[in-house]
């Protein structure tokens, strides 16, 4: 009897012991939360404690991401609509900032879009459509990763680039121009 009692007495305590027990990987960050609140930022890598049962973990990757968004129209300075398809590398600066704003890579990627967006109708509303087709869509870009990287810094994100992958006139021009 006293045999079995070390022994669950031993198997309880593996349980606790690996429970409290996380790693961290290189390409992560995690937030220790406890009871739902935000305790600790660990931004190494390595095995850490926790607290079973009152703390639990939230992994972010600090790897570059990329966000492929949908296209949209735009209008230039010379009133010619234009379908804009573009994509965005970014990646988590701030893990609590960014748990406390967006709660995660959906919610950054909605945001990302609408500030992307924003800032690519100012910046080629300013341009007439042969200087964006031609000439300074290279200049164009970089104002607009600027601007985006200032207004997602409130969310915890950097914007490394933004790119447009593809401009056409939306369907309904080129179907009566052509």
């Amino acid at each position: 009897m006293k045999q079995n009692s070390f022994i669950i007495a031993g198997v309880i305590a593996i349980i606790i012991l690996s429970s409290s027990m996380f790693t961290v990987h290189m390409t992560q960050n995690a937030i220790v939360l406890e009871l739902s609140k935000p305790k600790e930022t660990i931004t190494e890598p390595g095995l850490y404690f926790k607290i079973p049962f009152f703390q639990r973990v939230k992994y972010f990757s600090n790897q570059l991401l990329d966000n492929d968004s949908s296209p949209a129209e735009v209008i230039t300075k010379d009133k010619k609509n234009l379908l804009i398809d573009n994509f965005t590398m970014f990646h988590i600066v701030e893990p609590l900032k960014f748990l406390e704003t967006v709660r995660g890579e959906q919610g950054a990627r909605a945001r990302l879009d609408d500030i992307v967006y924003s800032e690519l109708r100012v910046e080629i509303g300013q341009h007439n459509l042969t200087n964006i087709v031609t000439g300074t869509r290279d200049a164009i870009m970089a104002k607009v990763t600027k601007e985006a990287n200032k207004k997602a810094a409130e969310y915890g994100l950097e914007v490394v680039e933004v790119r447009i992958k593809r401009t056409d006139l939306p369907p309904e021009i080129a179907n009566s121009i052509f």
